[in-house]
């Protein structure tokens, strides 16, 4: 959700008077008295907002109602996993009873579809219940959390970097009939001289690029996850066990950290041969 949408919506809630805020963010009171149970036993959340606003009615001194829009959904994170969500916690509304709700990945709802938004959702009528949900589904991410959060970055810059080559491959030999019908007779005639311009193209390209070519079309580097938090560096390359942590860059590998200088400059989501995928500002995979 763009900063200036929070701006407004922010804004609007206090020229109109909002009574309940977790810092800047106008939420519903029941989402607050959530959040306030919930923080008390977990004291490091941190709440974002990262969803669209509902309108609240709330009624004035001579009985009108004014609607307002706050937020009846808190994305939370904790302070050295900011870039990404443990979770949300969240209200609704059923048969004109407040629901408390917790939405996390690890949470598997055989209710519901596995593709469907309630497959990772808990609720209850009971806001001690739900804070026992948020305790046991909303924790800190570990490197291995993260790390699954972003092979999907892997794969997407892998095939960034193959596609040109099969394309360029593809181009160059798909050959129309005719001119193949033309080179073989004309091989058979003599000895092989390309005659036609496709099939001297496509050679012309083989001797020049296709060493590079055949790399690339099949190209599986190995790869190593790189996680910078706020004191440290966590790595870790896809067939180990367990990720390193080094507390100082001379502890890092002379490979990762000269590739994440590379790195560190590049947009988001963007592959580099050889080099690595950036994922985001603290998060990359080293080609190694």
């Amino acid at each position: 959700m763009p900063f200036s949408t929070f701006q407004s919506i922010s804004t609007n809630a206090r020229e109109k008077g909002h009574k309940h805020w977790i810092g800047d963010i106008p939420v519903h009171e029941e989402l607050l008295n959530f959040y306030k149970a919930f923080k008390n036993k977990r004291y490091n959340i941190v709440p974002c907002v990262d969803v669209k606003s509902q309108t609240f009615f709330i009624k004035q001194p001579d009985d009108e109602l004014v609607g307002i829009n706050v937020y009846h959904s808190l994305g939370i994170t904790f302070p050295d996993t900011l870039d990404f969500r443990s979770g949300e916690i969240r209200i609704d509304t059923v048969d004109s009873e407040i629901v408390y709700c917790v939405k996390s990945d690890s949470i598997q709802n055989d209710k519901f579809s596995s593709y469907s938004d309630g497959y990772h959702i808990r609720q209850s009528k009971d806001m001690t219940k739900a804070v026992k949900l948020a305790m046991k589904f909303l924790t800190p991410l570990d490197f291995d959390d993260i790390n699954d959060k972003c092979n999907g970055n892997l794969n997407t810059g892998i095939y960034q970097l193959r596609e040109p080559a099969r394309d360029k491959i593809h181009q160059k030999m798909g050959i129309d009939r005719t001119a193949i019908a033309q080179e073989v007779s004309h091989m058979i005639a003599c000895g092989y001289v390309p005659s036609t311009t496709a099939f001297k193209n496509a050679l012309d390209t083989w001797v020049a690029e296709g060493a590079e070519l055949k790399r690339m079309q099949d190209y599986k580097p190995r790869a190593c996850f790189v996680w910078v938090k706020p004191n440290s560096l966590l790595y870790k390359f896809t067939e180990d066990k367990e990720a390193t942590e080094c507390t100082s860059m001379d502890a890092v590998p002379e490979l990762i950290r000269n590739k994440l200088a590379v790195l560190q400059i590049a947009n988001d989501g963007g592959a580099i041969a050889d080099v690595g995928v950036r994922v985001s500002a603290v998060t990359y995979w080293v080609f190694a």
